[in-house]
This record gives C-alpha cells, sequence and structure tokens, in this order.
C-alpha cells in the first residue's frame, strides 16, 4: 500500500520537471502584469502543477500502450531523476487512468476557480495541454516529438498569463519561454531518450532525440549547441524588452551545464559501443542527476531575473 500511494503521488507526477513548468507559468504571470503576491498567480501555478502530473502519468500509460515501455522486461531504462518508467511495475494500467484523471480534474477544478475570477479562457490552454502527452508519443514515431513536449510549456506560460488577466498578450508567453521550452525538449529529450534510443529505434521511433544516437552525433556537442542558441535568443529577448536583464542571472547554470557534459561524455561513448553496459548507464545516471539539478535552476533563475527586475 506504501509503495502504490507513492506511486500516485510522487511517483507519477515526475515532480523534477515542476521548475520548467511552473517556472514559466510564473513568468507567464509576471508578463500580463501579476505579481508573485497575489493570490490568482498561486492558483495559476497550481493548475499547471496538476496538469503536469496529469501529463506525466499520462505519458506513462501511453508509451506502454504504443509498446516502449514493458513492466515485465524489455522497455525504458529507469533513469535516476524519475521512477516513471517503471511505474506499471507498482500500479496496474486501471489504477494509472484512474491517477491521470485525478490528477487532470483536480487541475480543472483550480480552473474552475480562476474561470469565476478572473477569465473562462483559462479553460483552452488547459485543455490543449490535456492532449500533450498523446501528441508527445506519437511524435516519437515523426518529427514533432520535441515539438509536442515545448508546447506543454509555452502552454503552462499562457495558462499563468490567463490566471492573472483576462486579456493577456499571451503572444508573449509563446515567445518568452521558449528557451525554458528548448531546455526541456530540444536540449533535454535527447539527454532523457539515450539510454532508450537502442531498443527503442528497434521500435520504429523516428525524431530527432533518437536520431542523436542513430546518427553518431556526439551527445555532449550536441547539448551544447542548444545552451549556446538558448543563451543567444535570451539576449535577443533582453534586447526587445520582453526580459529583464536581471534574467542573466541564468547564466549561472553554465558552467557547472558544460562541467558535466565533460564527465558525461565518457559513459554516453560507452553506452554507444555497448548499450547494455550497466556500469556505464550507471556512470550515465550518475552524472544526468547533477545534470538535472543544474538544469532545474535555469528557469528558476530567469524567474527571479524577471521578478527583481533591472
Amino acid at each position: 500500500m506504501k509503495a502504490k500511494l507513492k506511486a500516485h503521488l510522487w511517483t507519477s507526477g515526475r515532480w523534477f520537471a515542476l521548475p520548467f513548468f511552473c517556472g514559466s507559468a510564473l513568468i507567464g504571470s509576471l508578463l500580463a502584469g501579476g505579481t508573485l503576491g497575489e493570490l490568482n498567480t498561486w492558483l495559476g501555478f497550481t493548475a499547471v502543477a496538476l496538469f503536469m502530473a496529469c501529463g506525466h502519468s499520462q505519458n506513462s500509460y501511453i508509451d506502454w500502450a504504443f509498446g516502449l515501455d514493458e513492466p515485465e522486461g524489455g522497455g525504458s531504462v529507469e533513469k535516476g531523476y524519475t521512477g516513471g518508467c517503471g511505474i506499471l511495475k507498482i500500479l496496474s494500467a486501471k489504477e494509472l487512468i484512474l491517477n491521470f484523471v485525478g490528477w487532470g480534474v483536480a487541475g480543472l477544478i483550480v480552473c474552475a476557480v480562476v474561470a469565476s475570477r478572473v477569465t473562462p479562457y483559462i479553460f483552452i490552454p488547459a485543455a490543449l495541454g490535456l492532449a500533450v502527452p498523446y501528441f508527445y508519443t506519437r511524435g516519437k514515431f515523426s518529427w514533432y516529438h520535441e515539438l509536442a513536449l515545448a508546447s506543454g510549456v509555452v502552454l503552462a506560460g499562457i495558462t499563468g498569463m490567463f490566471a492573472v488577466n483576462p486579456h493577456p498578450d499571451w503572444w508573449q508567453a509563446i515567445i518568452v519561454v521558449l528557451p525554458v521550452a528548448v531546455v526541456l525538449s530540444y536540449l533535454g529529450l535527447a539527454f532523457d531518450e539515450y539510454l532508450d534510443a537502442h531498443s527503442n529505434l528497434k521500435r520504429g521511433v523516428k525524431s530527432l532525440a533518437y536520431k542523436v544516437w542513430q546518427y553518431h552525433f556526439d551527445l555532449s556537442l550536441y547539448i551544447l549547441a542548444w545552451l549556446v542558441i538558448i543563451y543567444v535568443f535570451q539576449v535577443f529577448l533582453i534586447n526587445i524588452g520582453l526580459l529583464k536583464p536581471m534574467t542573466m542571472l541564468s547564466l549561472i547554470c553554465f558552467p557547472p551545464l558544460l562541467a558535466t557534459l565533460v564527465f558525461l561524455k565518457p559513459y554516453a561513448d560507452s553506452i554507444r559501443e555497448n548499450p547494455t553496459d550497466k556500469a556505464a548507464q550507471d556512470g550515465f545516471n550518475r552524472i544526468g542527476k547533477l545534470f538535472v539539478l543544474v538544469a532545474m535552476f535555469y528557469p528558476v533563475l530567469l524567474l527571479v531575473g524577471q521578478a527583481v527586475g533591472g
């Protein structure tokens, strides 16, 4: 019972992603004229957190339904920063369905509260967000895998805007939270799917995250290239006035991210040579936990910089 409770409340939600989704929601609220001291901002935050948990729980189910995760073996390699891949070893498929339905209904209830206080338009990004997990998994077999995940982060930013303003310039959220979306999607998925690429390519996946493996593109170099693009784009956003100059606090993340990429490389190379090398997988996961931890601070520092201004 304790294991099931943990799976329902902790594992299914994959809360490591909270800074990316909810950080984007808070940035969206600030862009729309809200403050971190008002209730509506945090109602938007709560709605996004619940929808994020719903989406991750859906993802566990949909990946299983598409044959990418198999509880009895042959599925995704367990990651050091999330236990979502193995949740069906603890919960049944029916229990997992009830789990994501519960998270989704809770999110819609919070949206109803926001709708009564601000605007019912908040249901638009919320409803679109509920569809992201299906397209995320389906996109693994096409070109829009990363785009689907990025759209979820963008929708979180728009949800945050509608939580505080009935008529926000919602297009600003699309542009401003794009760096956060890219960190989690185009950058993050190549890392996240690396241990699964060898087996999933046999199942027909085609997205960019898997092509990094398939075409022998160096993983550390690929991630570093995206990091440079993200920071250049952030400078552009500051120059056009959508981000505050203090958001460059996020540059603090660059040196430790670069260091983890250096230490990650030998394990990534070993796994490419022998995908079942358990020692290399353990090393990859060990460094990977540090990489994810540092990356989590990127949206947090972006939010802090936007909030304090200057």
